[in-house]
């Protein structure tokens, strides 16, 4: 074993999440489309770092997309740099979550996720489209090894991963050491950015049109405009506000349920924060993942346990993020 990976290896071992569960799923980042020259070497440092934060706390396993047979997968995907449609890569490794990185101007947030669920299969003209076969395999391409996904009412969530734009007209503070805290007044954090949108990535606060990721909007009391998912009901004690704002000026009331009201508190690590998945995310400011976003992560149907964070366990999540740079496979 390369020592990169025996060292991350121990520090992953050493880990104990919730009910014993181990960190699984990997974010594998493709930097192909990022043809505005968005990223720099500093800003995947920090994106690799948030990813690391992340894995560390999902223990889900996903198995692996990859033509069988006469079958294939066909999965598109808006590419960052341009936004339009792109055919997406039609192998993915177990346990991996591809995504698509880049980004382009206007998007009127510093970030946009997109989730890439939706994903066909293709077969020979020969083989009719209720061949026994040609079904499995398009269900297991579906749900990736999670039943829950593909139910009527589903109750889990399985991406093949996504696209992540950062707004390349935003200014971003690029944190060379997250162990550490500095005022960057009027700058974006990155290291927030790059949580908000990997989440987004796994179906919590997914950006662009249309509605939430099934498992996490059937969560959602659309009359009282409240999350009430069974874990963030035992965390936060009562429904979730999702965003609302009313419009005086226009009289238009504005309702995003993808994403919680800005006046939601929890905590993390029993210190209150705003909560990470707020509608609005301000200048000057950093956040961490806080016990009520693990909880709708839950809800969404991720095996999802907190990692320690801030204060005395910061250096330890900063290290952790590195190695787990370091050790994941990459695409450039």
């Amino acid at each position: 074993m390369r020592p990169v990976f025996k060292a991350l290896a121990g520090v992953l071992a050493s880990m104990t999440l919730a009910g014993g569960a181990q960190a699984n799923i990997e974010f594998v980042f493709d930097y192909s489309r990022d043809g505005n020259g968005v990223m720099t070497n500093e800003m995947k440092a920090l994106l690799e770092q948030a990813a690391g934060t992340i894995e560390a706390s999902i223990s889900d396993q996903l198995s692996a997309i990859a033509p069988q047979g006469d079958f294939a997968p066909s999965i598109f995907f808006t590419p960052p740099d341009t936004g339009t449609s792109s055919p997406a890569v039609n192998t993915i490794g177990a346990n991996q979550i591809y995504v698509y990185v880049g980004g382009r101007s206007a998007l009127g947030a510093p970030h946009l996720a997109l989730s890439g669920a939706v994903r066909n299969a293709t077969r020979p003209a020969s083989v009719p489209a209720n061949d026994p076969a040609f079904l499995a395999y398009r269900d297991e391409l579906r749900s990736r090894g999670q039943p829950g996904a593909i139910a009527s009412t589903p109750t889990d969530y399985s991406p093949w991963g996504g696209s992540l734009a950062f707004d390349s007209e935003a200014s971003f503070y690029v944190d060379d050491d997250i162990s550490t805290l500095e005022s960057f007044e009027g700058q974006y954090d990155f290291y927030t950015v790059a949580l908000r949108g990997l989440l987004g990535i796994l179906g919590y606060g997914v950006g662009g049109a249309g509605t939430p990721v099934a498992s996490y909007h059937a969560n959602v009391d659309s009359e009282n405009l409240t999350f009430v998912g069974a874990n963030a009901l035992a965390e936060y004690g009562e429904g979730v506000p999702v965003y609302y704002y009313y419009d005086a000026e226009n009289d238009q009331e504005i309702v995003d349920e993808r994403f919680l009201d800005d006046s939601v508190v929890s905590t993390v690590n029993g210190v209150a924060q705003t909560a990470l998945m707020t509608q609005t995310l301000n200048t000057g400011e950093r956040r961490a993942l806080t016990a009520l976003d693990y909880a709708i992560l839950r809800d969404i149907g991720w095996q999802a346990a907190p990692v320690p964070e801030p204060a005395e366990y910061a250096m330890f999540l900063a290290g952790l993020g590195v190695l787990a740079a370091v050790a994941r496979r990459r695409r450039a």
